[in-house]
């Protein structure tokens, strides 16, 4: 067992990143002095926010904050000028404008949200230190580009000339690792394991890091390795990834139903393809023509094997030959994908079911908590205003801006305030330090170079930080801010009750956020996991009501999307919540299976259109009753009704679009009723019933 001091050891890796990043801080601190710049301390500051192990993620987030501090820089020199006799309009304004840009970026959740995001809270930091000479609004905003641009430059510079780590290889580590899990999964799903609580959390991560994979194909779009090329690739791979968990999920229900009918004793033909299609994945290698035969020949029998037992065992014998056919294409798209990728061939895909790509990928978009979090913005910033403006606070600014600001950075979590309050510990610690170093060593110090020695001792430990999830908090907090409190400049200024006001003030203001976040903003992990299981129901309501206007494959990924992100909040949840136990797989299964039996519909004789609507009506009135109360059950009449539409679906001609509705109602009913008898079990009783009515 690793021992913890072994685990919190920096690596090699780790170090040289920590003194690369402190190198480019330096270097753009000795240029902004040179050139004798406003406020050297924002470039020093700018090289520790951008910095990032990977030089292509390093670059596209430096990029973004450039875009962003130039828009955010206009906005100000627009707003100052105009508004600066009207305190209440002034704050109003800089505080909708940060809570607009912050709701664009809640809504995009792609790594080109940080422009929008710094956007808006730019102005809050140009904008408020310039209140009292509105007339050099101009020059501060423009101030604050050409050093934050310095910082870029400088951060960009060093992190691709010294020692660089490109996001490529990483990714290709990452789709490595999806793969092999992805392989594992469905290996035990086949082999029965399919409802073990392993192999659901498994399923519960690699929905999670499928989602978060598009957002890293981000940052190789900016890399200089021979993968950025390659992105539209990657994400067709991701798209495949996204699909794959729910066939493999919808292959578990259907491998159960068909052991409970049987008795757990398949018929020799389901028992080899399951063999070999285990075998396949295991080899990890593409599946070869003649192979690729013999499976179709073991489906067709395994069919027919099914319908010679009874008809239900026929309808899910078929369900599962269709299962494996779609895991086998997709997985062998996979494969191929990954071949393209590594060697820059370009296979053929054959799996397109659900279609193949997006110019941009549908994803789910919380309007709700992006008001939410843009009231919050608005709120904090209005209260440190106002004390800013009753107290005469002459460094009360700085409360007014990183009230604000604090409320944005923290946004993307359902509850803020914990970090925000760690935030505010490492600010205090950070006031601290500044104070020894100002005031007890900074005298001491006579020139750049001893400086810089000085800088290096704590920034550099601190810089290690930045490299670990668990402590990336506190580095971050501390080698931004002890520049900024420092208040770095050409000559030294010893004036203490400045240093105090303005530190002050900027721990004030993050007190501020803190409340206000936790008064409005901050939710559970469960609260936030029903609204994705409820956007989901909503979705299938719709597709089940709207037989037009609904797009299966954007269904599929934005209800895999919602799994992506329900995934971590489901993990903190106790067991026996009703929203832990929720199956969010299963009701993307019913969604999709809803919409496919819409696309068949349109191709049925009108006299089959009768019961499929009475079946996606009873599905409409089962999510409709899951929004009101999250645990209610389908109800007994639904199931019923599956059963006569599977009854008035026989058709010995078997049309394709009569195959596939029989195929959408069979998923729904075992996935929806999955411990009820078998349909032929049920047949004699609804038939026996329709025969009491009529004869009554």
């Amino acid at each position: 067992m690793t021992s913890s001091k072994h685990t919190m050891a920096p690596s090699l890796g780790d170090v040289v990143f920590s003194i690369k990043t402190f190198a480019a801080a330096m270097l753009a601190l000795v240029i902004a002095l040179c050139f004798d710049l406003t406020n050297p301390y924002w470039a020093v500051g700018t090289v520790y926010i951008v910095a990032h192990p990977l030089s292509g993620a390093s670059t596209s987030k430096a990029i973004y904050r450039l875009i962003g501090t130039v828009v955010g820089g206009a906005v100000t020199v627009i707003l100052i000028p105009n508004l600066v006799n009207s305190p209440e309009l002034l704050t109003l304004a800089i505080a909708l404008w940060m809570a607009f840009c912050l709701g664009i970026s809640l809504l995009d959740r792609t790594p080109r949200s940080y422009g929008f995001m710094l956007a808006g809270y730019t102005t809050a930091l140009t904008g408020f230190p310039v209140v009292a000479n509105p007339d050099t609004a101009f020059t501060y905003a423009t101030a604050r580009v050409e050093e934050i641009a310095l910082g870029i430059i400088c951060a960009a510079v060093v992190n691709r000339i010294i020692f660089p780590r490109h996001a490529g290889p990483v990714l290709a580590a990452r789709i490595n690792a999806w793969l092999r899990d992805g392989a594992h999964l469905a290996i035990g799903t086949l082999n029965g394991r399919g409802r073990d609580p392993s192999l659901l959390a498994a399923s519960r991560r690699l929905a999670a890091d499928a989602v978060d994979l598009h957002s890293f194909t981000t940052h190789v779009a900016y890399d200089t390795s021979g993968l950025r090329e390659k992105v539209g690739r990657t994400r067709m791979l991701q798209h495949r990834m996204v699909a794959m968990l729910p066939i493999v999920s919808g292959l578990s229900d259907v491998l159960h139903a068909l052991e409970k009918a049987t008795g757990g004793q398949f018929t020799p033909s389901v028992n080899k393809l399951v063999v070999d299609v285990v075998a396949l994945l295991e080899s990890g290698q593409p599946l070869a023509e003649e192979k690729r035969q013999e499976l179709l020949v073991l489906m067709a029998e395994a069919e027919e094997e099914g319908r010679l037992q009874q008809e239900w065992n026929g309808l899910l014998a078929h369900n599962i030959t269709a299962r494996v056919r779609d895991l086998v294409q997709i997985w062998g798209d996979c494969l191929s994908l990954k071949q393209d990728i590594e060697s820059g061939s370009r296979h053929d895909l054959r799996w397109r079911r659900f279609g193949t790509s997006f110019d941009r990928v549908p994803i789910h978009k919380d309007y709700g908590m992006a008001l939410h979090s843009g009231l919050s913005v608005v709120l904090a910033t209005g209260i440190a205003t106002a004390l800013w403006i009753q107290t005469g606070w002459p460094q009360g600014s700085a409360a007014a801006m990183m009230a604000g600001v604090l409320c944005c950075i923290f946004a993307t979590m359902d509850d803020p305030a914990p970090a925000m309050l760690k935030f505010v510990y490492v600010a205090i610690i950070t006031v601290l330090a500044a104070f020894l170093f100002e005031f007890g060593l900074m005298p001491l110090i006579h020139g750049y170079v001893a400086l810089a020695a000085a800088l290096g001792l704590v920034l550099v430990p601190a810089g290690v930080l930045m490299t670990r999830p668990s402590t990336a908090l506190y580095g971050l907090g501390f080698c931004v801010n002890l520049p900024n409190m420092l208040g770095l400049q050409d000559r030294l200024s010893l004036d203490l009750a400045s240093f105090i006001n303005s530190n002050t003030a900027m721990v004030v203001g993050m007190v501020v956020a803190c409340g206000t976040t936790m008064l409005v903003r901050s939710v559970g992990a469960e609260w936030a996991a029903h609204r994705l299981l409820r956007s989901g129901w909503i979705d299938i309501v719709a597709a089940a009501r709207r037989p037009e206007g609904v797009d299966f494959t954007r269904l599929l990924y934005q209800m895999v999307d919602r799994f992506g992100l329900a995934a971590p909040k489901l993990a903190m949840i106790q067991a026996e919540s009703a929203v832990a136990r929720s199956d969010i797989l299963r009701d993307l299964r019913n969604g999709l299976n809803t919409i496919e039996l819409q696309r068949h519909k349109q191709l049925l004789a009108r006299d089959k259109h009768t019961a499929i609507d009475d079946v996606l009506s009873g599905i409409a009135a089962h999510y409709q009753e899951k929004q009101k109360r999250r645990d209610a059950q389908p109800a007994e009449g639904l199931r019923e009704t599956l059963d006569r539409s599977l009854l008035s679906l026989a058709d010995p001609g078997k049309s394709s679009a009569v195959e596939g509705a029989r195929r959408a109602v069979t998923a729904l009913r075992y996935s929806l009723y999955p411990d009820a008898a078998s349909f032929k079990d049920d047949v004699s009783g609804v038939a026996d019933q329709a025969a009491k009515e009529h004869a009554a």
